[in-house]
């Protein structure tokens, strides 16, 4: 649907409420995500989950059961990956470092320019194998 075609109808929703990821540890998910300052704000112990929010985005994370299946971003429907915005170049190659020490994560890629665009981005897959894009948008 073309801008155009949009401005004659209200939009019927308000952006994303949160995103629910399917993580193998809970605790070493959560440890990712507590080193860019997430903090945990809820949960359900039935089924065990953790509600996290930095501030502005909350992310749900959902203790699955043992031997649980990787995703293959190519091979599977679904998440391609998550991708969080940090405010600035510096705060970029922070974010990084941080996560980067985490137990588990694995590096795709440091922060690195995306060549004809305004962002700058890293990537990494945090414990659970989730891949979890950095992004700072200089535009």
């Amino acid at each position: 649907m073309s801008a155009s075609n949009n401005q004659n109808n209200e939009s019927l929703t308000m952006g994303i409420s949160h995103v629910g990821l399917a993580v193998t540890d809970i605790d070493s998910s959560f440890a990712f995500f507590q080193a860019l300052g997430y903090s945990k704000i809820g949960g359900v112990e039935s089924y065990p989950s953790y509600f996290l929010s930095d501030g502005h985005v909350m992310l749900t994370l959902w203790q699955t059961d043992e031997g649980a299946n990787s995703f293959d971003r190519r091979k599977n429907v679904g998440l391609h990956h998550l991708a969080i915005r940090v405010p600035s170049l510096e705060a970029l190659q922070a974010a990084f470092e941080k996560v980067s020490a985490v137990e588990g994560v694995k590096v795709e890629f440091a922060p690195q320019e995306l060549k004809g665009t305004p962002l700058h981005h890293a990537m990494v897959y945090e414990p659970a194998g989730n891949r979890i894009e950095l992004t700072f948008h200089s535009a």
